[in-house]
This record gives C-alpha cells, sequence and structure tokens, in this order.
C-alpha cells in the first residue's frame, strides 16, 4: 500500500475513537485520540527560540500524566501512602480540589527507582473524572468537584490484585463505559502465570457490564478502540496475546499469541486504518493486518504482515507523523527511528545513547520528543529522515510521564511538580 493510500485511510477510519473531545483537549492517555497526536494546528508563530515558563506547582510523585479538558488540569500523584487527585485552573495552576485515599504499596526491589505509582494516567469524559491506582483500584470522581461518585477495588478473584510492579495501565472510557484489565500476577514468584479480566463498567454507577477472563493483564500497555471496516472494536494486549473485543457487549473478535521476553509488554498498540503496530522488549517490531473472514461473515482475524529487529521498543509507545511510524529504540542504547508502515524499513535514525526512555508525540509534520533527562526535542519528519528543528530543557528531574498539549501549552511533571509551558502565544 502506497503512503498517500496509508493517509487516507487514517482520515477516512480515525483509528481511536475519542467520545467528542475538542481539538484542544487532552482527555486520556496519549491524547483525545489516543494514539499520541495532536489533532490542533500548529501555533501560527511555530516553534519558538525558547518556550516560556507559565506557572508551577507541587502536587507529588508518580508517572500519572496530567489531562485537560476546558479550562482544568487534573493530576493523579502520590503523596506518602495515600493517592491523591488534583484539579487546576489551566491557565495559572490555582488549585481548585483535591481528594485522596489511603494506597499503601511496596515496590519491587528491581522498580524502586521507580517509586511506588500511580503510573496510569486518568481519563476524563462527561464531567466524571477516572483514575486506577498502582493497586489496580478503580475511582469515578466529579470531575467538577472532587466528588467520590463509585469505586471498584479488583484485588478479589485472582492469583495477584495487580501486575508484579503495580498496574499501570491506563483506563479507557468509550461510550457508556469504562474498561481497565484488572488482575495481575503471585508477586511471590516472578513467573507467576497469572490471572485476570478485561472488564466492562458503566460510567454512572460504576455497574459492571460485561468481563472477558482470557488471560491476565499486560505489564503496562494500554488498551485502545479503534475502528476498523466500520466496527469498533477494544483492542489490548494480555500476559501473552493480543485481544480485540466488541466494546460493546465484550464478544471476542480475534486473538493471536503474543509472547515477548520476560512478559514485558509495556507499548500501547497504534492502530491506523486496518493496520496494528505494536513492539515490546527485544521483540522488534510487527504489523498486522485486521479485517473480516470472507469465508466466515460475522467473523475477524489479524493476518501477520511484517516483523523487523531493525529496531525495538520498551517503554516508549510509537507515533504517526505524516505517514511514518516513529519511535523510541531501545537498541543501541535509546535512539529515535522513522519506519515506513508498509514493509516495516527503518528510514532514518537519531543518534545513539538517548537514554532509556522516550515519550513522543506527533504535531502535523513533526516530532515531539520528551527526553528522561528533561529536555524536549522537536525533530521534522519526513522520508529523508529525522531533522533536529528545536531543544529545549523543561526539568531537572527524570522524566518518565507522558505530558498534556493543549493549545499551545505544554503540561509536564518534573519531580514532584507539575509545571505548564507555554509556546508564546499564550497568556494565563
Amino acid at each position: 500500500m502506497a503512503r498517500n493510500a496509508i493517509l487516507c485511510l487514517v482520515l477516512a477510519s480515525l483509528a481511536v475513537v475519542a467520545g467528542g473531545a475538542s481539538s484542544a483537549d487532552w482527555p486520556q492517555w496519549r491524547g483525545a485520540s489516543r494514539d499520541g497526536r495532536v489533532t490542533a494546528p500548529l501555533p501560527a508563530a511555530g516553534w519558538p527560540a525558547r518556550l516560556q515558563r507559565l506557572w508551577e506547582r507541587e502536587v507529588g510523585g508518580g508517572y500519572s500524566g496530567p489531562v485537560v479538558v476546558g479550562d482544568r488540569v487534573w493530576i493523579h500523584s502520590r503523596q506518602g501512602d495515600r493517592e491523591v487527585v488534583s484539579a487546576l485552573r489551566l491557565a495559572t495552576g490555582e488549585p481548585l480540589w483535591s481528594a485522596g485515599y489511603d494506597a499503601p504499596f511496596v515496590q519491587d526491589p528491581d522498580a524502586g527507582p521507580h517509586g511506588r505509582g500511580p503510573y496510569a494516567t486518568p481519563a476524563v469524559a462527561g464531567g466524571r473524572l477516572f483514575t486506577f491506582g498502582v493497586t489496580s483500584l478503580l475511582s469515578a470522581w466529579d470531575a467538577g468537584t472532587g466528588r467520590l461518585l463509585w469505586r471498584r477495588d479488583s484485588g478479589s478473584g485472582f492469583r495477584g490484585p495487580f501486575p508484579y510492579f503495580g498496574a499501570a495501565a491506563s483506563p479507557l472510557v468509550w461510550e457508556q463505559r469504562c474498561f481497565v484489565h484488572l488482575g495481575g500476577d503471585d508477586r511471590s514468584r516472578f513467573d507467576s502465570p497469572g490471572t485476570g479480566a478485561m472488564v466492562s463498567f458503566d460510567v454512572v454507577d460504576g455497574r459492571e457490564i460485561w468481563r472477558w477472563t482470557g488471560d491476565g493483564p499486560a505489564v503496562g500497555a494500554s488498551p485502545v478502540v479503534a475502528t476498523v471496516a466500520g466496527r469498533a472494536q477494544l483492542i489490548f494486549k494480555t500476559k501473552r496475546k493480543i485481544v480485540a473485543l466488541d466494546p460493546q457487549t465484550g464478544q471476542e473478535l480475534w486473538q493471536f499469541p503474543y509472547v515477548v521476553s520476560q512478559d514485558n509488554t509495556i507499548v500501547t498498540p497504534l492502530v491506523f486504518g486496518d493496520r496494528l503496530l505494536t513492539s515490546d522488549f527485544d521483540f522488534g517490531i510487527a504489523a498486522w493486518q485486521i479485517h473480516p473472514r470472507a469465508a466466515a461473515p460475522g467473523t475477524w482475524t489479524a493476518r501477520s504482515l511484517w516483523q523487523t529487529r531493525d529496531a525495538s521498543m520498551f517503554l516508549s509507545s510509537p507515533v504517526l507523523v505524516d505517514g511514518l511510524v516513529v519511535g523510541f529504540s531501545h537498541f543501541r542504547k535509546g535512539q529515535l527511528f522513522a519506519l515506513d508502515p508498509e514493509g516495516g524499513r527503518v528510514v532514518g535514525r537519531g543518534p545513539v545513547r538517548s537514554g532509556e526512555h522516550a515519550t513522543l508525540i506527533g504535531w502535523g509534520a513533526f516530532l515531539m520528543a520528551f527526553l528522561e533527562n528533561g529536555s524536549l526535542e522537536i525533530h521534522r519528519v519526513s522520508r529523508a529522515g529525522l531533522r533536529l528543528e528545536r531543544r529545549y530543557q523543561l526539568g531537572a528531574a527524570t522524566a518518565w510521564s507522558h505530558p498534556a498539549v493543549t493549545g499551545s501549552r505544554i503540561l509536564v511533571r518534573d519531580g514532584t511538580r507539575l509545571v505548564a509551558f507555554g509556546l508564546g502565544s499564550d497568556r494565563p
């Protein structure tokens, strides 16, 4: 399939259902379309020589990213043995409300430097805020006031209440449903088979609508809802599979085995048109085509297209920029790359030894690469490769939380602080 045809598929069949979010909002994990893309136009002035620091607020620790709807920003954090949700005014950072609950958690020593969560990014929809804590506690809040609407604790009924290093997959809201993959591993055994269930909850009262019990949850990969050939599909990684369900009914549409080194299923799947592309630790990158079975109407399959080990993603999820897939490979001690999604050929690479992690956001023909050293690099993406346009220093702390981009503002965690930067055209 030619590059222009892929672009047409993306435009004709938006990969992820956003649920009516404004182009200026960042209401969930990886943005309004859950694919790491900014859909609003770039500010007319382009990329400034420096960013304007608008405000900063102490919020607490964790990797949970900020979310934005309208003139509000929400953040989920750890403060001691409590998880705390805070609402701030977007323009000024003024605190509006905060609410918390006890969340004692002992992290495994292998992940000690990454703290005690929370790791999952909240979702905002219909005036409700949904948070998923490190111990798999799902809470629904009134987004305007902070009043707790309902809560579900997934600790019972599974071999373990959360994945080995804590729950990290971000909740997904679609129509009147909230999806989370509950369950986890027996923490006394690293090779625990794990048990779990992808569960659909009613957003109004937390009533369970359906559950799928085919496998335990991934280490950290978040689910997406994609529209393929006019059919909505809830697509997610499990401990050892990639699966698609009908989000309305929970009916399984297709699945295939997906086993990666040490079960490190962390990368969120990227779906565009009828293509599914993903990667994980030491697996390389692979693509599948999702399509109905001609011989069996009403059934679906995912056909393998290609796999490459020229790059492999571990902790960073890819983005689609100007028809190319851009990612951050853990090979060569960290390296940006651009890949042709048609055949899997790498067409451009950045410098090697760029670190362990980068968060990637696509904006028009540009890539925003938030590196773990607190810097932001702006690259122009084309088949000629990646061309560095700007570099900004946003913070001093190791940056692993997913930023939010809204209007001409960029919201990032710098340690225990939430910081807002402006591209120059906005003023508080």
